[in-house]
C-alpha cells in the first residue's frame, strides 16, 4: 500500500501516547496470493468499496490479531473510541488506546516495531457482479492452478480492522511517529557522513585477489545461488504462512457471520 497507523505522541504531562492513527486499508493495492480452493487470486480493494453510508450502520472492533478478546476500540454506528473515515487514499482511522493490559501491550509492540502491519476482516456478496469481479491473469502456481485478480467494488459488512502479523496486503505498516522521525534524521546523517565515506573508498578500495589469482567471480556466482536458494525457501514458508492466516480468518469471518 503502504497502509500506515501511528501513534500519536502526548507531551510529558499527559505521559503515554494515547492515539492510534493511520489508514487500516488502501485502494488499487494487491493482496498476496489468496487460495480460493479451485484457484489463486490477487484482491484488489477498489475506490469506493468502503462507503460512509456502509459504516454508519456497522459495529466494527479494532483488535490484535482478529481477536475479540484483545479489543482496543469500537466503532458503533458512527460512535465509539474507534473513528473510520473512508477518503480517496483508503479508510482513516483513529483510536483512543485504552489504559489496559492489551492497550499497553499494544503501544509497546508498535513502539518497538515488532507489529508493523494491518489487516481486515469484511464480507460482500460474492454472487453480486457489482461487488466482486474476477480477471485472469497470465499467472499460475507451481502446479498450474490459475491466478486471478478478485476486484471487490464493494464492501457489505466489515467486522473488524486489526494490527496483524502476517496480513493478506504484506505492505501495511503500523509505526510510532517519534520512531519514523528518528528513522528520516538516522537516514539524513548517514547521507551527509556517506559524501567524505565515498570519496575515501573510492580512493582505497581494490580489487579482491584469490589464491588462484581470479577475481572472484566463481566464488560470487555460488554466494549468488546459495542466497537465491534461502530466498526461495523464506519465500515459500512466507507462502505457508499466509496461507495458513487466510484459512484462519475465513474460520473467524464464517463464525461471526453466523452469529449476525
Amino acid at each position: 500500500m503502504p497502509v500506515s497507523l501511528q501513534l500519536r505522541e502526548q507531551s510529558e504531562e499527559q505521559g503515554k501516547p494515547q492515539v492510534l492513527e493511520g489508514y487500516a486499508l488502501k485502494f488499487g493495492v494487491r493482496s498476496v496470493p489468496l487460495d480460493f480452493g479451485r484457484f489463486m487470486c490477487y484482491e484488489v480493494l477498489e475506490p469506493g468499496c468502503v462507503t460512509r453510508e456502509m459504516l454508519m450502520n456497522q459495529r466494527i472492533y479494532f483488535t490484535m490479531h482478529h481477536n475479540r478478546e484483545m479489543i482496543l476500540g469500537r466503532w458503533d454506528k458512527g460512535n465509539g473510541t474507534l473513528r473510520l473515515e473512508p477518503d480517496a487514499t483508503g479508510l482513516h482511522i483513529s483510536c483512543e488506546i485504552p489504559s489496559t493490559f492489551i492497550g499497553d501491550h499494544a503501544r509497546e509492540m508498535v513502539s518497538r516495531g515488532d507489529l508493523s502491519e494491518m489487516s481486515f476482516a469484511y464480507w460482500t456478496d460474492e454472487e453480486d457482479k457489482t461487488a466482486v469481479s474476477y480477471e485472469r491473469t497470465d499467472e499460475t502456481t507451481d502446479d498450474g492452478t490459475p491466478i486471478y485478480i478478485r476486484h471487490v467494488h464493494r464492501i457489505d459488512w466489515m467486522f473488524d480492522v486489526t494490527i496483524a502479523a502476517t496480513p493478506a496486503f504484506e505492505d501495511t505498516e503500523i509505526k510510532t511517529r517519534e520512531a519514523q522521525m528518528e528513522a528520516v534524521i538516522e537516514q539524513m546523517r548517514e547521507k551527509e557522513a556517506g559524501k567524505d565515506d565515498d570519496k575515501d573508498d573510492t580512493e582505497d578500495t581494490e580489487e579482491p585477489v584469490t589464491e588462484s589469482g581470479t577475481d572472484g567471480s566463481e566464488d560470487d556466482a555460488e554466494d549468488t545461488e546459495d542466497g537465491k536458494d534461502e530466498e526461495d525457501t523464506a519465500e515459500k514458508a512466507r507462502k505457508r504462512e499466509t496461507l495458513r492466516e487466510a484459512s484462519k480468518l475465513r474460520r473467524y469471518v464464517n463464525s461471526i457471520y453466523n452469529e449476525i
